[in-house]
C-alpha cells in the first residue's frame, strides 16, 4: 500500500492514520522464506511536524512459523512491536543516497507501508529460534531428533591426538 505524504503535508500538525494489510503470505530474508501464523492489518499514524518532517508511527502484531535452530521443529515466533520514526522531506537526492533506510520505504512523496513493514520486522528477526531452551537437537549422524526419543549411533568423539594409538590398536583387533 503507498500512502500519499502530500496531503499530510498541507498542514502543520495535521494527523492521518492508516490501516495496511500484509499482502504477502510469507516473509523472505537471506533467501529464506517464513510462512505467517498471524498477521494483522498494521495501524499507522502519520503526523506533520512542520518544516517538511513528518512523524511515521507503526503498530506491528504478527508471528513467523521459523525452523528451531537445533531441531529443525516449527516455532512460532510472535513479533509484536510500536514503531517511530521521523522522516525529514527536504533531503536532497544525495542525501537521500546516504540515509540507505528511508531511501527504500519512501517513493517520492509515497511512503511504501510493505517495504516499511519488512524492513522492521527483518531488524526485530531473533538471531536464533529454539523451540524449547534445552532442545536437545537432531543426531549428526542419522537426522533422528533426539527431543523425541535416541539413536543407536556411536557418538562417542575421540580426541585427535590419540589417533596414532587408536591406529595400532585397530590393527591388531581380532576379526
Amino acid at each position: 500500500m503507498l500512502i500519499d505524504l502530500n496531503e499530510i503535508l498541507s498542514e502543520t500538525g495535521k494527523e492521518k492514520q492508516y490501516k495496511a494489510p500484509i499482502e504477502k503470505d510469507f516473509f523472505t530474508v537471506n533467501n529464506e522464506s517464513y510462512n505467517y501464523n498471524k498477521k494483522s492489518d498494521v495501524l499507522f499514524k502519520i503526523v506533520n511536524k512542520g518544516k517538511k518532517v513528518i512523524k511515521v508511527d507503526a503498530d506491528i502484531d504478527i508471528e513467523l512459523i521459523m525452523p528451531c535452530g537445533r531441531c529443525l521443529e516449527d516455532v512460532i515466533v510472535p513479533l509484536k512491536q510500536t514503531v517511530s520514526k521521523d522522516i525529514d522531506l527536504k533531503k536532497t537526492a544525495q542525501e537521500r543516497e546516504d540515509d540507505i533506510e528511508e531511501d527504500v520505504f519512501l517513493n517520492g512523496m509515497n511512503l511504501d507501508t510493505e517495504v516499511f513493514i519488512d524492513n522492521e520486522i527483518f531488524v526485530n528477526l531473533p538471531m536464533k529460534v529454539l523451540c524449547k531452551e534445552d532442545c536437545k537437537g537432531i543426531c549428526y549422524k542419522c537426522g533422528t531428533n533426539l527431543n523425541t526419543g535416541s539413536c543407536d549411533c556411536d557418538t562417542t568423539e575421540l580426541d585427535p591426538r590419540m589417533s596414532k594409538i587408536l591406529d595400532v590398536f585397530n590393527q591388531f583387533k581380532e576379526v
